[in-house]
């Protein structure tokens, strides 16, 4: 299992499009859990309050067309995303 951490772009509340943190490199930032990803957000003085809005998001499958993991997309009309080589898939493409 992976994770990510995905919050309102530009942290604006209101917005209900989600943008992922991203790392050094421009990458999609993976956490190997969950615990990771909230002590690596409170070290780099992330508060309770941004917290709160933010979403850790678990993998939930491989990438069929890369094997990286895969996640739920952000993208409308997808269902999954793959970070890694950068699809969307819809369930049937996953499932074959």
């Amino acid at each position: 299992m992976k994770y990510i951490v995905a919050r309102p772009i530009n942290g604006i509340t209101i917005n209900p499009e989600l943008e992922v943190l991203l790392d050094d490199n421009g990458d999609v930032r993976m956490f190997d859990s969950e615990e990771q990803a909230l002590s690596s957000l409170t070290a780099a003085g992330v508060g309770p309050e941004e917290l709160r809005h933010m979403t850790i998001m678990e993998s939930c499958g491989t990438c069929c067309k890369c094997g990286s993991p895969l996640f739920r997309s952000l993208s409308p009309g997808y269902t999954f995303q793959c970070f890694t080589c950068g699809e969307d898939f819809y369930q049937f493409e996953q499932d074959t």
